[in-house]
């Protein structure tokens, strides 16, 4: 009976070959996804001579970090499944009080970065330096959410053990997060220290004199450059005061972190 039961499952995967395989599979995903962060921050250095060469490197690099985001979520959960047998479905309320409050507190983590996703990304999108300032606190964030991640197996052994579906969620909700939440919060620090140290430059803009009254982006030459331009979002007057104009003089304010920020136009 053994044998044909063999016969018909096939051999045994080897446990150190099988935990090997799923390395090199999240670092060929997560390559994937690093990839994909490189492709968004080419589109915020490269000098293009249009807006619109930008949307194909917006699709490629939001397609590389979605879509292998979410096949890190499915191997996650077939690495779950492979250590410890199938789907644990022991509701929420019948788990341990430390495991109910960091799932908890990790969806309610997510629902405020995605609240103050918008309102805070001006902090990052109005800055000289956008791409260098992205892959540098973007790396620190990375190292802050492993270090997270690393103190919840400390503190609660049990959250990363249990099978669940809504758990590998919460955890890479959790991780996403807190990524976010240090670009964001990092680029709104440097900003408030920026206004104390306030300069007036005049830049050219791009193309020209062009209405950019209904304008969401507006591309500036870096001072002294007639090729490389950086991207800036205003809105109400400090964008109406570009309309018709090919130069403007900006309030660039360096903060603490050593990153410039466009504070605001000279009204003319």
């Amino acid at each position: 009976m053994l044998e044909q039961e063999r016969e018909k499952h096939g051999p045994a995967l080897d446990p150190v070959t099988a935990e090997r395989g799923f390395r090199k599979l999240y670092v060929h995903f997560g390559l994937r996804v690093l990839a994909g962060v490189g492709v968004l921050a080419l589109m915020a250095v490269l000098p293009l001579p249009s807006k619109w060469w930008g949307l194909p490197l917006l699709l490629i690099g939001a397609w590389l970090i979605l879509a292998n985001l979410g096949a890190i979520s499915v191997l996650v959960n077939a690495h779950y499944r492979y250590r410890h047998g199938p789907e644990d479905t022991t509701p929420l309320e019948f788990q341990e009080g430390s495991e109910r409050f960091v799932q908890r507190a990790s969806y309610a983590v997510l629902f405020v970065t995605m609240a103050v996703m918008v309102p805070f990304s001006s902090n990052v999108e109005n800055m000289v330096e956008e791409g260098r300032f992205v892959l540098l606190m973007g790396g620190v964030g990375v190292l802050v959410a492993a270090f997270v991640l690393w103190l919840i197996k400390c503190m609660v052994p049990g959250y990363y053990q249990r099978n669940s579906e809504a758990r590998g969620g919460a955890v890479l909700g959790l991780f996403f997060s807190v990524v976010v939440l240090v670009l964001l919060g990092t680029a709104w620090i440097d900003r408030s220290s920026a206004q104390a140290h306030i300069t007036v430059v005049r830049c050219a803009l791009e193309d020209g004199a062009r209405d950019r009254s209904g304008s969401r982006y507006v591309h500036v030459f870096h001072p002294g450059q007639a090729s490389s331009t950086f991207r800036i979002q205003l809105r109400g007057k400090d964008r109406e005061a570009l309309s018709g104009r090919d130069s403007v003089d900006f309030l660039l304010g360096r903060g603490d972190l050593g990153f410039t920020h466009v504070l605001g136009v000279v009204q003319p």
